[in-house]
């Protein structure tokens, strides 16, 4: 989340589609914000914008309010999340955003969704492409990861389905061709 809130409108590149990620905005307990660089080498990367990705970005500048000074953090201006105040927003407001999202949401309905945390969407992603078939390298890029364990181990989740569907591509069957053969030999 600190990677976000540190992107400026400099690190949108709208022509190419892509992200710059380098650095990310942190705030200290007292509330003071600064710029640090990402956790590792491997976190200095370029996101590419699918189109729902351009079009939320396109949607945050449209209405970001026109700041009379723009906020300058140790180099960095021009942040695209900012508060009432015109402060850029910090990973705090975000999970707040979130958290209280979750618990109108469990107010209104009889099932409640478990614990949802901004960094939550982050291994959904992960998963999510993994479970779409993007190669482990590229996403070991996207996230930033320098190890691809860690990739692997701590932010994709698998199920018995998709480990059913992977399977059956693979070997060519489905569970209700295997199911058919049963009737027949029992």
């Amino acid at each position: 989340m600190s990677e976000f809130c540190g992107l400026t409108m400099a690190d949108l590149d709208f022509e190419k589609r892509k992200i710059r990620v380098d650095h990310q905005l942190v705030r200290t307990r007292e509330g003071k914000c600064y710029i640090e660089k990402t956790k590792t080498e491997c976190g200095c990367r370029f996101i590419p914008m699918s189109d729902e990705v351009y079009q939320s970005f396109y949607n945050i500048l449209s209405h970001r309010k026109k700041q009379k000074k723009e906020i300058m953090i140790d180099g960095y201006a021009g942040f695209i999340l900012l508060d009432q105040r015109g402060q850029p927003k910090a990973a705090m407001h975000l999970e707040k955003v979130v958290q209280r999202m979750w618990e109108k949401y469990n107010k209104n309905n009889v099932i409640p969704l478990p614990k949802i945390t901004p960094h939550v969407f982050r291994h959904t992603f992960c998963t999510n492409m993994a479970n779409a078939g993007m190669d482990i390298k590229s996403l070991q890029y996207l996230m930033g990861h320098a190890d691809v364990s860690v990739t692997m181990n701590v932010y994709t989740h698998n199920s018995y389905e998709k480990a059913e569907e992977s399977m059956a591509k693979i070997c060519n069957f489905n569970s209700e061709t295997a199911q058919s053969k049963l009737r027949i030999i029992g």
